[in-house]
C-alpha cells in the first residue's frame, strides 16, 4: 500500500522530470485525496428444479436415468465451476408405465373418406383448347347442326372464320362434320380427368389406398411408455461489480485501468484484503454479495486499488494522480477541472467567432 510520504515524492520526481522546480517542498504545499476502486464479476449457479409427464412411442429403455423419489430431496455436488450450465433428467421411481396402444398394430383407419382408400373426382374435365365455347363450329357439342344440309359445305368457311378458332380441326364426334370440330375433345367439349383415367375416384393421398394410416399416438409401433420426468437445471448468472459507482470520474477510472496494478481479492476471512474492502464498500458490496433466491454456488473474482489525488499549490491548473505498480508508482498529470472547463470556454468561443467571420464573409 502507497503512503502519503511515498506519494509526494512520487509527485515531486515527476515534476522534477519535467524540468521544472518548486520553490518548497510538497509536504506542506499539497492536497492529498485518496480514492479506492472495485471492479470484477460474481458468478452464481442457479438451480432449478421441474416435474412432467412424458409420454413416448414404442419401447424405450430407461434403465440408465437415475432415479428419484422426492425431486426436492435429491442431492447431487455442488458445481465445482459455477459459470458451467448443467442440465440432470431423472425417472420418478415406480413412474413407468408400458403399455400396449389401443390400436393393436400401429395403424388406424385412414380419416378421410370413412376409410375407403379413394377419393372422388370428376370423371371429366372442361376441354383446355376449346373452353367449351367453339368444340364443334357446326353443332357445338350438341350433336345435329342447326344449318341445313345445303348450307353445311357452303357455310364451311363463313363458320370457321365466325367461330374465331385459327387452329387446326378434325372430324367432330358428335355430328359427323369433318374438319369442324377441336382436336382435343373432337367436338365433346371435355375430356377424360387425367388424374383418375376417368374413373370417377383415384387412390387417397394419406394412405396410398390402403384405407390404413400410421396411428401417431404410438407412431407405429403399438406400444406407448409414460413416466415422470424430473429436471435439474443449473444456469449461471453474471453480476458485474464496478464500485463506486458516483463519486469518481469516467476518465479517472480509465486511468487507472491504463495504468495501475489491481490487487485481486476473494473477500474470504483469509483475504488480507478484506478489511480494506469492507470498510471502503460495505454498504453497497453488501447486496451484492447476498445470496441470491436458488442458489447454490459462486464465484467472487475482484480486483481492488487504491490510489491518490494529489493537487500542488504552485501548480493550482494540474491534478497528480498517483497508482499503484510493479515498481515505482505510476504519476499521471491531468487539466483540473476549472482549467479544463477555462480550455472549453475558449475553444467554444474560437468557434463562434469563426461562425461570425464565416457569415460576414459570405
Amino acid at each position: 500500500m502507497l503512503g502519503d510520504e511515498e506519494v509526494l515524492e512520487a509527485v515531486q520526481g515527476y515534476i522534477e522530470e519535467r524540468g521544472e522546480s518548486l520553490a518548497e517542498t510538497l509536504s506542506g504545499a499539497s492536497a492529498i485525496t485518496w480514492h479506492s476502486l472495485l471492479k470484477g464479476q460474481i458468478v452464481r449457479s442457479i438451480e432449478s428444479r421441474s416435474e412432467e409427464k412424458r409420454l413416448q412411442p414404442g419401447p424405450l429403455d430407461l434403465s440408465g436415468h437415475p432415479v428419484y423419489d422426492t425431486i426436492g430431496d435429491y442431492q447431487i455436488p455442488r458445481p465445482r465451476d459455477p459459470a458451467e450450465q448443467r442440465t440432470r433428467k431423472m425417472v420418478r421411481r415406480g413412474s413407468i408405465d408400458e403399455r400396449s396402444c389401443a390400436c393393436g398394430n400401429g395403424e388406424v383407419r385412414c380419416p378421410r373418406f370413412e376409410g375407403e382408400g379413394k377419393i372422388r373426382c370428376e370423371q371429366h374435365q372442361p376441354c383446355g383448347s376449346c373452353r367449351n365455347s367453339t368444340c364443334c363450329l357446326l353443332c357445338d357439342g350438341a350433336g345435329r347442326s342447326a344449318l341445313k344440309p345445303a348450307e353445311t359445305q357452303a357455310a364451311g368457311g363463313s363458320l370457321q372464320k365466325a367461330g374465331g378458332d385459327t387452329g387446326d380441326r378434325t372430324r367432330c364426334y358428335e355430328c359427323g362434320e369433318s374438319d369442324v370440330a377441336c382436336v382435343t375433345c373432337r367436338g365433346r367439349g371435355r375430356v377424360q380427368c387425367t388424374t383418375c383415367q376417368g374413373d370417377g375416384s383415384r387412390p387417397c393421398p394419406d394412405c396410398a389406398g390402403d384405407g390404413k394410416v400410421t396411428h401417431e399416438h404410438c407412431a407405429g409401433t403399438g406400444r406407448t411408455v409414460e413416466w415422470t420426468e424430473g429436471t435439474i437445471t443449473r444456469t449461471p448468472r453474471t453480476d458485474e461489480v464496478k464500485l463506486p459507482e458516483p463519486g469518481v470520474l469516467y476518465w479517472a477510472r480509465r486511468l487507472a485501468d491504463q495504468h495501475a496494478t489491481w490487487t485481486p481479492t476473494t473477500l474470504t476471512d483469509d483475504d488480507p484484503l478484506r478489511a480494506c474492502v469492507q470498510k471502503d464498500f460495505a454498504s453497497a458490496l453488501k447486496p451484492l454479495l447476498r445470496p441470491q433466491h436458488q442458489e447454490i454456488a459462486r464465484r467472487t473474482k475482484l480486483e481492488y486499488v487504491r490510489f491518490v489525488k494529489v493537487a500542488v499549490d504552485e501548480h493550482p491548473h494540474r491534478i497528480y494522480y498517483v497508482f499503484p505498480s510493479r515498481g515505482l508508482p505510476k504519476v499521471v498529470m491531468r487539466p483540473s477541472p476549472k482549467r479544463t472547463w477555462q480550455i472549453v470556454g475558449i475553444v467554444t468561443g474560437l468557434l463562434l467567432l469563426l461562425v461570425l467571420i464565416n457569415r460576414f464573409i459570405a
